[in-house]
């Protein structure tokens, strides 16, 4: 059973607005800033929702993230297995947030998981985009989804000259890491309130001079690779083609090397293999 009990209404009234305010846009070539929409409204959605369901003592493991789609759905044949390799594996070809967001959208990516999930688990309410929110899988496709972002944002925010990252790195969501090219620094940021007005306190957490300039296009990923909830910094150093973890403990940034391993190939894949940083072991220290 995949219903969540007593999900608010005022939640899916807010998720079916937002679809139904867009119900026009032609999903095949979706106009500019769509996708950019689409990706922060969900983040935030699926924030607030989720903030909601664990404050009913409900089982956080049924609305975790997928780590990747289920086979059987990237074996449907509306499922774009190369489009797939793309978003995940060469997150550098597109050129903002926005590309990315249109992208998944375009190519039937998101679509098509919403029809064969429903089809898979039973529950048509998982494709009808008025009841999915109070449905587990929508959290595990949307958090999915949502990490196909995050992956984008590592390398793809130097890429726009943004180089800072919002998640929870350290203690709590919303948190922000910024990198500083010039002292190849980084630092740690906070909301605090005060004053009838919000402002953001940072804190200096570590540098990784030793590594060189992190904005050289180098593999550059910011990702939660032990699922821990808390979100890493995942490079490969162009120098000695070693991979590093940078985690923030004790609110200092640690930086440890990691071996990946191979975990597969896509049906038809195109280009050279490109190691996935989502599965990793430390080496050292």
């Amino acid at each position: 059973m995949t219903l969540i009990p007593n999900f608010p209404q005022e939640l899916l009234d807010e998720h079916k607005r937002w679809h139904h305010d867009r119900h026009s846009v032609n999903m095949t070539q979706p106009p500019s800033g769509y996708g950019q929409d689409f990706l922060t409204f969900h983040r935030r959605f699926i924030g607030k929702a989720l903030d909601w369901y664990r404050k009913q003592g409900l089982d956080p493991r049924l609305v975790e993230p997928w780590p990747s789609v289920p086979e059987p759905i990237r074996q449907a044949s509306c499922y774009d297995q190369r489009a797939e390799w793309r978003i995940l594996h060469q997150p550098e070809t597109f050129r903002s947030s926005d590309e990315l967001g249109r992208f998944i959208e375009s190519s039937g990516i998101h679509g098509c998981i919403h029809q064969e999930a429903a089809a898979l688990y039973g529950d048509d309410e998982i494709n009808d985009f008025d009841w999915a929110p109070r449905n587990t899988v929508f959290y595990n496709i949307h958090g999915m989804i949502d990490n196909w972002w995050r992956n984008w944002e590592g390398l793809g925010r130097f890429g726009e000259g943004m180089p800072y990252w919002s998640g929870k790195f350290l203690k709590e969501d919303g948190e922000l890491l910024r990198y500083e090219s010039a002292g190849r620094s980084w630092w740690l940021g906070r909301a605090e309130s005060g004053g009838g007005a919000e402002r953001v306190e940072w804190g200096a957490v570590g540098d990784s001079a030793s590594f060189g300039e992190m904005a050289d296009g180098r593999p550059f990923r910011i990702w939660d690779t032990d699922g821990d909830g808390r979100l890493e910094i995942v490079f490969r150093e162009p120098a000695t083609g070693d991979w590093w973890e940078g985690a923030l403990r004790s609110g200092r940034l640690i930086w440890s090397r990691i071996a990946l391993e191979r975990i597969g190939e896509p049906l038809q894949r195109t280009d050279s293999f490109q190691a996935n940083p989502a599965r990793k072991r430390k080496t050292s220290t």
